[in-house]
């Protein structure tokens, strides 16, 4: 009875082969699209930067063996490469132009006071050797002591 049913159905649904995305094999990358990306993914536009994020994004998707050694570099640069916020603050020409600056800086101060004093007076008499013995040699005399000050006797 239900076979009479199925064959006089014209349209009766037929199960094709339903290929999802997910399954479809991506092509990998072209070299021209990711090769030396390093040098060159800052001056892209967004929109390209945008594109090669999303298309390696969808080849890391799928097996890992089936990428090539360019597009895992590529990957690696987008994710650990220093650009944006992740680069250096300073380049190496910057590096040596900055020792140079503190080099010459700290030489033009040490001339300055070496020219300055040149000029200075002369130190103190009090600042000289025999007078800090004599001086030394004088609290002695009178029983000073450097934490208390004069051992004198005080009268009642």
């Amino acid at each position: 009875m239900f076979r009479q049913a199925l064959r006089t159905l014209p349209h009766a649904p037929k199960f094709a082969a339903v290929r999802l995305n997910s399954t479809v094999a991506v092509k990998p990358l072209s070299k021209a699209l990711i090769g030396g990306i390093e040098q060159r993914f800052e001056t892209l536009a967004k929109a390209d930067q945008n594109e090669i994020v999303e298309s390696l994004a969808k080849r890391q998707q799928g097996s890992w063996s089936e990428l090539t050694k360019d597009e895992k570099r590529a990957i690696w640069f987008i994710h650990y490469g220093p650009y944006g916020p992740r680069k250096p603050l300073y380049t190496a020409e910057d590096k040596v132009w900055i020792a140079k600056a503190v080099v010459i800086s700290l030489a033009f101060c040490g001339g300055l006071y070496a020219f300055l004093r040149s000029f200075a007076a002369p130190p103190p008499k009090t600042m000289t050797r025999e007078w800090q013995e004599a001086s030394d040699e004088y609290l002695k005399s009178k029983n000073a002591e450097p934490f208390s000050g004069y051992s004198q006797v005080q009268s009642k």
